[in-house]
């Protein structure tokens, strides 16, 4: 992760995210914190994607027009790295840090075809469906435990 695509901690809302420009669009990655369970010293983290035009403000346009982009495959390249750039800040603060014992991360959807698309994007890195707020979301739990074994997995990739 270079200096120019730093992920970005906002304390007051306890988010990380990260933004990039491709073509005329800007992509904004990030994950929330939702929930904190103390007892359990679990966190419970959301994650969040959008895209939106150089001249239009995100939020005016979030449920009324989808955007794809010009350039879908670049798009797609950039959204997965920065997922990656994203999710390693959530775990190195939770975990790593000592801040958490457990952490989940997870994703909702609006409609079924981004449900089916994020399925098969976060599938892949052992991501699988789940319950959480009474719905059903895509989700993935980590603990010191695992991450421990996936950090020495990549190292000796």
């Amino acid at each position: 992760m270079s200096e120019k695509h730093k992920v970005i901690y906002d304390r007051e809302s306890d988010q990380y995210y990260q933004r990039r420009r491709v073509g005329n669009q800007t992509i904004e990655l990030g994950m929330n914190c939702t929930d904190w369970i103390e007892e359990n010293k679990e966190s419970w983290w959301n994650i969040f994607l959008t895209i939106y035009n150089k001249r239009k403000d995100a939020f005016t346009n979030m449920d009324k027009k989808v955007i794809t982009g010009q350039n879908p495959f670049a798009t797609f390249a950039t959204a997965r790295d920065m997922f990656y750039d994203v999710e390693a800040e959530v775990l190195k603060r939770e975990l790593e840090y000592g801040h958490s014992n457990k952490v989940v991360i997870f994703c909702t959807w609006v409609d079924n075809r981004r449900r089916d698309a994020y399925y098969r994007v976060l599938n892949k890195h052992g991501y699988d469906w789940g319950k959480c707020s009474g719905g059903k979301c895509i989700m993935k739990t980590f603990t010191r435990d695992n991450l421990a074994k996936e950090i020495i997995e990549e190292d000796s990739k």
